[in-house]
C-alpha cells in the first residue's frame, strides 16, 4: 500500500485517541462533580434507607462511562504503530494521570456542571440513568423539584415551571421555609416533597435556589 495510506491512518488513529482521552477526562470531571454534589443531609430529609443512600451517592453511570472510554483509549492506542512498545501498566498509569489532570481542569472551569445541566434539560433519558441528581434538583419521582415560580397564590399553592418546561401545580400544608427567605413569582426555588400526581407536587420544604437567605 502507498505510504500516504499509512500516514492518513496514523493521523486518524491519533485523532481518535485524542478524542477518547478528552472524553475520558470529561468522564472523570463528571464523576468528581457527582460525588462532591452528594448531600447526605438531604438524603435524611427524603427518608432514604442506608442502601439507597449508598446507591444514590455513587455515580454508577459516569463510572461505567469512564471504564468504557478507558477501554476505547487502550484499544485505539494499540492500533498505533508504536503502541505495542509500551506496557499495559505504563499506558494505564499515563492515561489516568492525563485524564485526572485534564478532568480536574474541566471540573474547576464548571464544564462538568454545564454538561450535567445541559444533558438533564435536553435528554430525558439522562435523568433516568442518573437518578436523584441533586446537582440539578430535578427528580420529582424521588422528591426533588426546582424551577421558576408562576402564578403564586400563596406559599402553599402556586405553579412552578421546571427546566424541562413542565408546569407543576405545587401545594402543601405547613411547608417548611427557612426564616428570612422570601420568594415571589419569577423566582427560582428548590422544593423537597412528594409527587402527588401528573404534574402535581406536594411540598414539604422550600429552599432558595442559590444563596442561603440572610438571617434576620
Amino acid at each position: 500500500m502507498p505510504k500516504g495510506y499509512f500516514y492518513v491512518r496514523d493521523v486518524v488513529v491519533w485523532l481518535l485517541l485524542g478524542v477518547f482521552v478528552t472524553a475520558l477526562s470529561l468522564g472523570f470531571a463528571m464523576t468528581m462533580f457527582m460525588i462532591r454534589g452528594t448531600d447526605f443531609g438531604l438524603f435524611e430529609k427524603l427518608g432514604l434507607s442506608s442502601g439507597q443512600k449508598i446507591i444514590y451517592s455513587i455515580p454508577f453511570f459516569w463510572i461505567a462511562t469512564c471504564i468504557a472510554l478507558a477501554l476505547a483509549v487502550f484499544i485505539n492506542f494499540r492500533n498505533t504503530r508504536r503502541g505495542y512498545r509500551m506496557s499495559t501498566k505504563q499506558f494505564s498509569l499515563i492515561t489516568v494521570l492525563i485524564a485526572l489532570a485534564f478532568g480536574s481542569v474541566l471540573y474547576s472551569l464548571d464544564i462538568a456542571k454545564y454538561v450535567d445541566k445541559t444533558a438533564s434539560k435536553n435528554f430525558p433519558l439522562y435523568n433516568s440513568v442518573v437518578p436523584l441528581n441533586i446537582n440539578n434538583w430535578l427528580d420529582p419521582e424521588h422528591g426533588l423539584l426546582s424551577g421558576a415560580v408562576r402564578d403564586r397564590e400563596s406559599e402553599s399553592d402556586f405553579m412552578l415551571r421546571d427546566a424541562n418546561g413542565i408546569l407543576w401545580h405545587v401545594t402543601g400544608r405547613n411547608i417548611e421555609v427557612e426564616k428570612g427567605f422570601k420568594w415571589a413569582s419569577g423566582d427560582r426555588i428548590k422544593i423537597i416533597g412528594v409527587q402527588s400526581g401528573l404534574d402535581e407536587f406536594r411540598a414539604i420544604e422550600i429552599l432558595p435556589w442559590e444563596e442561603k437567605p440572610t438571617k434576620e
